[in-house]
C-alpha cells in the first residue's frame, strides 16, 4: 500500500462501515472484561486503520486503544504519514509493541528501512511478534541514551508497560528496577543506516537521548518528532521540555506541532502538558504536504 492509499484510509477512517464499526468494538469488550474477569493477560490480533494486522495484549492501555479504534495518537499518526516518504530510514525511539513501526514500514516500503527500539524484555517479545509481519524493520532491545553502556529502567508491568522510564537516580525509592542495554544513536548510526527521521517517546528522557545523536543532528539533520510533558520529566529527574526543545532551536530546527490532524507552527511554552511536536531543520525540507 503507498502512501496516498494510506492517507485515504487515515481520512476514511470515522467513516467505516457501521458493522465493521461495530464489531471491533464488540470485540474490544469482549477481550477487555475476559482480562479483567481471569486477571490473565489476553493476546489479541487487531486490525490497523489501513488493514496491517497487529499483536496486541489486553488489558495495556495502548493495546486497548488500538483494539478499539484500529490506532494510537492520532496526531502523531498524522505527522507519520505527513513527514515520511518512500526510501526514508526511520528511527522509532521507545518502539513499545510496534504501532508507529508498522505504520513507517508501510510508508517507507521495501527500499526504506525501520530500526525500532524497545528495552525491556516483555515489551521487545511482543514488538518482535509484530515485526516480523514487515521486512523493513530491524529491532534493537537497546534503549537509546546519551552514552553506550548499560541504565536503570523503572518496569511498570504489563498494563502501563508504554510508561516504562529511565531512571536517573537509583538511591530513590524505586520498585521493578531492571537493567536494559543502552546505545548513543551517534555509535548506532555510524554502523548502520543514518536516519531520515526519529520518533522519540522516551517518557521524559528525550534529552539525553537528543545529547546521544548530537552528531546525526549536526550532518545529517533529520526531522524528528517528539512526545512531551513535564509531569513525566519531573517524576524522572530529567531537564523541562522547553530546554530540550531550545536544544533543537538552536541547532537549526523550526518546531511545529499537530491540532485536529493539521500541521501549524508551534509557540514554545514554559510548561507543556502533553504534546507531540515535529522539528524540521530550516537546511532539509523533510515536511510535503499531502496532496
Amino acid at each position: 500500500m503507498d502512501r496516498l492509499e494510506i492517507l485515504n484510509c487515515w481520512n476514511s477512517r470515522d467513516r467505516l462501515a457501521l458493522l465493521k464499526n461495530t464489531s471491533r468494538w464488540v470485540n474490544h469488550q469482549v477481550f477487555k472484561y475476559r482480562a479483567r474477569w481471569t486477571g490473565k493477560p489476553q493476546n489479541q490480533e487487531t486490525m490497523l486503520f489501513w488493514g496491517q494486522p497487529m499483536s496486541i495484549i489486553y488489558p495495556e492501555l495502548v493495546s486497548a486503544r488500538l483494539g478499539r479504534f484500529g490506532y494510537f495518537e492520532k496526531d502523531m499518526t498524522s505527522m507519520f504519514i505527513d513527514v515520511l516518504r518512500p526510501g526514508m530510514t526511520v528511527y522509532d525511539v521507545g518502539s513499545h509493541f510496534g504501532y508507529f513501526s508498522l505504520l513507517a514500514s508501510e510508508i517507507v516500503g521495501e527500499r526504506g528501512h525501520v530500526f525500532a527500539f524497545e528495552p525491556t524484555t516483555d515489551t521487545f517479545d511482543v514488538l518482535i511478534q509484530n515485526a516480523k509481519r514487515r521486512t523493513n524493520i530491524t529491532c534493537n532491545q537497546l534503549a537509546a541514551h546519551r552514552e553506550t553502556g548499560e541504565i536503570f529502567f523503572q518496569h511498570e508491568g504489563l498494563r502501563k508497560s508504554a510508561w516504562n522510564h529511565v531512571v536517573t537516580d537509583q538511591s530513590a525509592d524505586h520498585a521493578n528496577l531492571v537493567r536494559v542495554a543502552a546505545v548513543k544513536l551517534d555509535e548506532f548510526a555510524a554502523e548502520n543506516r543514518y536516519p531520515d527521521f526519529v520518533k522519540i517517546d522516551a517518557e521524559g528522557s528525550e534529552a539525553g537521548i537528543l545529547e546521544g545523536m548530537a552528531e546525526i543532528i549536526r550532518r545529517h539533520r533529520p526531522g524528528i518528532g517528539l512526545e512531551m510533558g513535564d509531569h513525566i520529566c519531573e517524576q524522572t529527574g530529567n531537564q523541562p521540555c522547553r530546554k530540550t526543545i531550545e536544544f533543537l532551536l538552536d541547532h537549526g530546527y523550526e518546531v511545529f506541532d499537530y491540532r485536529n490532524c493539521q500541521i501549524q507552527p508551534h509557540d514554545v511554552k514554559d510548561h507543556y502538558i502533553y504534546d507531540n511536536l515535529f522539528f524540521r531543520h530550516r537546511q532539509r525540507q523533510v515536511l510535503e504536504h499531502a496532496a
